[in-house]
């Protein structure tokens, strides 16, 4: 009897730790990082392209005399809000949704453009954007390669990475008159990635070497963050880099996580730290 009370006082204490050390770091890392990805900031980039960032993934609308292209629907209220925005400038044109990815941020918003097409990339199936999104956000079209879009003196590009990036089926989507590339999560500006399911390093690495090579870049619309030049991809791309070298040398890993303080983190799912565990359990099943 005394065992058990013993038992029962230890496994207590235990979950009042556990349940402590989780409000901790929902205070400190989780809820400042919602409420930072909640806000809405406007850029009008010139007459016919709208940055709308925050609320979700960042989004583009690209208008012409006869079409109006979305990229990323975001969520929740900025979903709807963005959803008035593109109809307003719509009127009677047809809409064009594009998804970078299936996460929820980018393409809970779908379901307010019902009628209209959506293209995402062509190697997710049915069932696994179902289920990483839900069923009423499903695309109408995949995109297996690439298409390219004419909207009056702007061509518009969707190519789909075509192998596990940051998802299985990334899509970048680049505006040729204005040398611009919306990245999708693929790059992040100041904010560490999320490495789980089928995200892939390798994939990431190889997009950073592709993308400039395919493209010509001027300005970057990352899927988080900031708009910037072609710099923000040099960033992230040392980023992996440096958790990489962080994984294999412990001497350099203190030194090579404090360059990157001031990016969004959350700890054990978004963070140097998690990178750097990703890549040690990578390098123990070659």
């Amino acid at each position: 009897m005394r065992l058990l009370k013993r038992i029962l006082i230890w496994t207590g204490g235990l979950l009042l730790v556990l349940l402590a050390t989780a409000t901790i770091l929902y205070l400190i890392y989780v809820r400042p990082f919602m409420q930072n990805m909640k806000k809405v900031s406007i850029i009008q980039y010139d007459k016919e392209l709208t940055l709308v960032l925050g609320g979700g993934g960042n989004s583009g609308i690209l208008t012409s005399d006869s079409l109006v292209i979305v990229i990323d629907t975001k969520m929740d209220d900025a979903a709807k809000q963005l959803n008035k925005m593109v109809r307003d400038l719509a009127g009677k044109k047809p809409i064009l949704v594009i998804n970078t990815h299936d996460h929820p941020d980018h393409s809970k918003g779908n379901v307010l453009y019902k009628g209209y097409p959506i293209i995402a990339g062509g190697n997710y199936t049915k069932e696994s954007w179902i289920k990483d999104a839900g069923e009423e956000s499903l695309p109408t079209q995949w995109l297996k390669d690439r298409m390219d879009i004419h909207m009056g003196d702007e061509t518009v590009t969707l190519l789909n990475l075509g192998r596990n990036t940051h998802t299985p089926s990334d899509v970048v989507v680049y505006l040729h008159k204005r040398k611009m590339l919306f990245c999708g999560d693929v790059v992040l500006n100041k904010q560490a990635p999320v490495l789980i399911g089928k995200a892939d390093a390798d994939g990431y690495m190889a997009a950073f070497d592709m993308l400039p090579k395919v493209f010509e870049i001027q300005k970057i619309v990352p899927g988080h963050g900031a708009v910037g030049g072609p710099e923000i991809i040099g960033d992230f791309r040392q980023y992996f880099i440096d958790m990489k070298t962080a994984a294999a040398d412990d001497s350099k890993k203190d030194e090579l996580v404090a360059k990157y303080k001031d990016w969004w983190q959350i700890p054990l799912a978004m963070s140097p730290g998690a990178t750097i565990s990703y890549y040690k359990k990578k390098s123990e099943t070659r």
